[in-house]
């Protein structure tokens, strides 16, 4: 796991020893180095060895394996988004004093971060609206808290990945059979019905799980992939809650509705695991080039959860390409974002105007394939299609999402729609108007960020 490469996490460290309240000879003691020892490995002079991790998870009950990641550039880029803001065109800041804050003071780096998401929201008039239930709606602050926790772990989860392997094993779970596999399940582990009623009783909802009367409840209009996904968050509920609970904790997300959203979200990711086992699912995408409509036939599942399972594919030994992927609407809105492979998505002012994924919704059902380049040089592979979300109703129009896939192109050779792309020049993108420092483009519509060097 660690000695894959050298972990300089010292700021992760330091601040588990002040939550614990430790001194550090006391944490060194616990960890049987010496003092001098540990502050160099807390000041990033020394790296974290395995023995230490090990001895940390016995010491302090750290998931050793989460602990592991370093979230240095994530942080350092996300306090670089609110760094460029013209409010802070003064400083005279480089990248490496962002990392350097990130590493030495992680605490006052998110204080900040969250002042500026809380400024954001006041100054642009948004209302502070209670959280939805089962979806990203809620407040600028608490979908960020929900996003960055997630983006932290690189969106992978082991032990899901686990219980999920151990369900089909269990159950006996056939690839071709899940809808029916799982219902059986649900019967005799926890004796719940499936039932489907008319359209016209459930209105909008797929589904909807009647936890007392011990039924799960299908709108007739519910596609499979809905109907064999709801069915997994409804084992999740049932019989991981105290372990989904028990990660949530352990993330410190300090807001109750990221935390609750954070809860659905696990749920979704068990699911997303049962549908597209971790082995069988990432043999498949080698063995297809990752080819995301014979992916979805085979499994089942739709392209957005696909494309989200492809971010998942992180497991330690046997990791897969690194993906982000972000969901927006039509007013540019983000409502899921995975950065991975170096491509930072932007949580404030949407997606650049000069990327063609921002204008898939008008053409429906169509895959776009983009080779694009960030001011840095970055060149990334970018597949971008327009999706319906929601339930046919006569007489309402289905709302239309965005739904963006993508890697660093040195991973081009090992995706299919990258075939015949290497002769092209990439199209020059940035990550949004405000943070671009590109000063001549037709599509800009906010002066170039000179802040950050």
């Amino acid at each position: 796991m660690a000695a894959e490469r050298k972990l300089f996490i010292g700021h992760k460290l330091r601040r588990l020893r002040r939550e614990e309240g430790v001194t550090q000879a006391q944490m060194a003691h616990d960890l049987g180095i010496s003092a001098a020892y540990l502050n160099l490995i807390e000041h990033n002079q020394r790296p974290i060895t395995v023995n230490v991790l090990l001895r940390l998870g016995d010491a302090f009950g750290v998931n050793i394996q989460e602990f592991a990641l370093d979230d240095s550039d994530a942080q350092s880029g996300r306090l670089r988004e609110v760094l460029s803001d013209p409010l802070f065109a003064k400083l005279d800041l480089t990248r490496q004093d962002l990392r350097e804050a990130v590493e030495r003071v992680p605490m006052v780096a998110e204080a900040l971060q969250l002042l500026y998401a809380r400024f954001q929201a006041g100054s642009s008039g948004q209302p502070d609206a209670a959280t939805v239930p089962g979806t990203l709606i809620g407040r600028p602050s608490e979908v960020d808290e929900l996003l960055d926790a997630l983006e932290d772990r690189h969106n992978h989860f082991p032990q899901l990945e686990t219980a999920a392997e151990a369900l089909s094993s269990e159950a006996g779970l056939r690839q071709s059979h899940l809808e029916a596999d799982l219902s059986r399940h649900l019967a005799e582990a926890h004796g719940h019905v499936v039932r489907t009623m008319p359209a016209r009783v459930m209105e909008t909802a797929a589904f909807r799980h009647d936890l007392h009367g011990k039924r799960l409840i299908f709108n007739e209009l519910a596609p499979p992939e809905s109907r064999v996904f709801a069915l997994g968050l409804t084992v999740a509920e049932l019989s991981l809650r105290d372990e989904m609970l028990a990660l949530v904790e352990a993330m410190g997300i300090r807001q109750p509705s990221s935390a609750a959203m954070m809860l659905t979200a696990l749920k979704g990711y068990f699911a997303a695991a049962v549908m597209m086992p971790y082995a069988r699912f990432s043999e498949a995408t080698l063995e297809t080039r990752h080819d995301l409509d014979i992916l979805q036939a085979r499994f089942g599942a739709s392209f957005e959860q696909v494309a989200h399972r492809l971010t998942s594919l992180q497991r330690p030994g046997t990791r897969a390409v690194p993906f982000f992927m972000l969901r927006m609407d039509a007013a540019g809105n983000v409502s899921k974002r995975f950065s991975a492979g170096g491509f930072s998505i932007s949580r404030y002012g949407g997606a650049c105007p000069a990327w063609s994924v921002v204008n898939a919704d008008r053409h429906p059902g169509n895959l776009g394939v983009d080779k694009v380049q960030l001011p840095d040089g970055g060149t990334f592979l970018s597949l971008a299609k327009s999706i319906r979300k929601g339930l046919p109703q006569a007489g309402r129009a289905q709302r239309r999402l965005t739904v963006v896939l993508g890697c660093s192109y040195e991973f081009a050779e090992q995706v299919i729609y990258a075939d015949g792309l290497d002769a092209q020049e990439p199209g020059p993108i940035g990550t949004n108007c405000r943070l671009c420092p590109r000063p001549r483009c037709e599509h800009r519509a906010f002066p170039a960020s000179t802040t950050i060097r």
